[in-house]
């Protein structure tokens, strides 16, 4: 059994959630060359459909591994409005008008085949510099699951290491795992919003207990409308996945053992190996772990 008489599969999954958790809130506030989190969520949906029959394809994940090899657009497939809207639970003219506003801005190119995220905005600064950034909170996030003894066993690299480290690979296996994560929150939560504050409010439940989280704080952090966080909250405590109080919205541990919240945190488990499985498969894994392993050398 683990803490409070809780079996200790529950009580595991609970501290994976924990720290993965303020890891995703992370990705989805400061993501992809500071878009807004709901627009680097497109983003992430339209990149990954277009570059899905890549990823099934050992060559060509090992070509456009390195963060100076974007997919070219002749090898991306392009993906419906109306698909990206479904996967994201989001109406259609809502993805439309925001897609039309990114492909202005030179993000996406939306075309009578469908949408394409370029390699141009792939390779841009403002991206890589994203990318960089989220590569090193994932490794952060690894080594806090590691120290933590949350790590499965995993698989052995098929790669061999190279020089560089794939950043790019495993930007697309960090891209996998929001996405999968995030459709577990929006069949809570309902519509990517809902998703965003409820992926806020888990980790800071998780991390605070019952001290309440100010709807101001949200709104900041997600860079949203103080009054859009206010107005989903709202119906947010009407289904019962916060409780609101003078001073914020609370998560209870009545409602962070809703049967709904447990099943997100198995299936949260469930997406840490797979993601954890592939950047080990795709050698990430070992070019962190050599040179710690090399600098503890040194220091003997």
């Amino acid at each position: 059994m683990g803490l409070a008489g809780e079996p200790v599969t529950e009580t595991r999954e609970r501290e994976l959630a924990r720290l993965s958790f303020a890891f995703l809130l992370d990705e989805m506030a400061n993501g992809v060359a500071g878009l807004e989190p709901v627009d680097a969520l497109l983003v992430l949906a339209v990149n990954q459909a277009n570059i899905a029959p890549l990823t099934r394809d050992p060559a060509a994940r090992a070509r456009y591994g390195q963060l100076e090899a974007a997919a070219p657009d002749d090898e991306r497939r392009p993906v419906s409005i109306n698909a990206v809207a479904a996967s994201l639970g989001l109406p259609f003219e809502t993805v439309r008008r925001r897609l039309r506003r990114l492909a202005a801005a030179r993000v996406c190119q939306v075309t009578p085949e469908g949408v394409v995220v370029p390699a141009s905005f792939l390779t841009s600064p403002a991206y890589v510099r994203s990318v960089l950034v989220g590569h090193y909170r994932l490794r952060d996030f690894y080594l806090e699951l590691d120290a933590a003894g949350l790590v499965d066993p995993l698989p052995p690299s098929s790669y061999e290491l190279e020089d560089a480290i794939p950043m790019r690979a495993a930007a697309r296996l960090l891209s996998d795992y929001v996405l999968r994560t995030s459709e577990g929150l929006m069949r809570e939560a309902g519509n990517v919003v809902s998703t965003l504050i409820l992926t806020a409010l888990i980790a800071h439940a998780l991390r605070e207990g019952d001290a309440p989280l100010p709807v101001k704080a949200v709104a900041t952090r997600l860079s949203l409308p103080t009054e859009t966080v206010r107005r989903h909250m709202i119906q947010m405590a009407e289904d019962d996945l916060c409780a609101r109080t003078s001073a914020g919205v609370v998560m209870t541990p009545e409602i962070l053992s809703r049967p709904g919240l447990a099943t997100l945190f198995a299936d949260n488990a469930k997406h840490v190996h797979r993601l954890l499985a592939g950047l080990a498969e795709r050698g990430v894994i070992l070019s962190w772990e050599i040179p710690a392993a090399e600098a503890g050398r040194g220091a003997a």
